[in-house]
């Protein structure tokens, strides 16, 4: 019974561990020094959401939000340090080749809704954003600088 226990409860951390949904976060749900960084730069700040990404090995909150009549997405660290702005770009140009191959390959039928550069702050390389409508589903995808998918989490 014991041993049932256990492995039940293995598989269970296991089944949330490797969940693909990401979870669409309101300002409210992100960690009170995020918060007041964020806050500290973008007092006016209005629509805010939020998703947790990994870009260059790091723990980043992607933060999309309305500034006046502008409309930004910038990357903070956990710890609330200001990571970097990620332009929107057009994706028909400025990508890695391979990288569109890549995602029609992964999610046929796909439009991409927005397409975001992150440019490493600390040092050389760039990574992209992607959400894509996959018949009615959204996705976050996140393709590094040679046109591989590296994350890819629908939310």
């Amino acid at each position: 019974m014991r041993q049932f226990f256990m492995t039940s409860l293995v598989a269970a951390a296991a089944f949330v561990a490797f969940s693909a949904h990401a979870e669409l976060l309101g300002k409210d749900g992100l960690p009170a020094p995020v918060v007041d960084q964020f806050d500290k730069k973008h007092p006016n700040a209005a629509n805010v959401s939020a998703l947790a990404k990994k870009h260059f090995n790091q723990d980043l909150y992607e933060i999309h939000f309305k500034d006046g009549e502008e409309s930004l997405v910038e990357y903070y660290r956990k710890n609330g340090h200001f990571f970097v702005s990620a332009p929107v770009i057009d994706p028909s140009g400025l990508l890695p080749p391979g990288t569109l191959d890549n995602l029609k390959a992964e999610f046929p039928n796909h439009e991409i809704k927005q397409a975001l550069q992150i440019v490493n702050p600390n040092g050389a390389g760039e990574e992209f954003d992607f959400t894509l409508d996959v018949s009615g589903s959204h996705w976050s995808v996140s393709v590094d600088g040679e046109g591989k998918i590296i994350g890819k989490e629908q939310y």
